[in-house]
């Protein structure tokens, strides 16, 4: 068995529902910390979801949250993964939302 501590994803949220990570196959993943930060000079709304493989996504923070302009979200609430299970979100505007996901993968 090997784990590995690393970042597991960094981007920016879409306006549309889309997928931010997804645990490898013959994997389990777990997401210690999600952080986002909106860069955009207004407020926006935005979204997360973990999508367990055959399920529909479910939501991990209140739906169409709102982040202030320049403010900082941290979700410490531990994720866990199984092979093909995903973290997705969206933002009310696309591109304005920087993630970075922080976690392990254990394989």
């Amino acid at each position: 068995m090997t784990v590995n501590i690393k970042r597991l994803a960094q981007g920016q949220l879409s306006s549309s529902q889309a997928t931010l990570y997804t645990a490898p196959n013959n994997a389990e993943a777990i997401i210690n910390t999600i952080r986002c930060v909106n860069i955009h000079t207004s407020d926006i709304t935005m979204n997360l979801y973990v999508r367990v493989t055959g399920n529909p996504a479910r939501r991990i923070i209140p739906k169409n949250m709102t982040l202030k302009a320049g403010y900082l979200l941290v979700v410490d609430d531990e994720q866990n993964l199984e092979a093909g299970d995903r973290l997705q979100g969206d933002a009310s505007v696309a591109d304005v939302v920087d993630y970075i996901i922080s976690g392990m993968e254990k394989s």
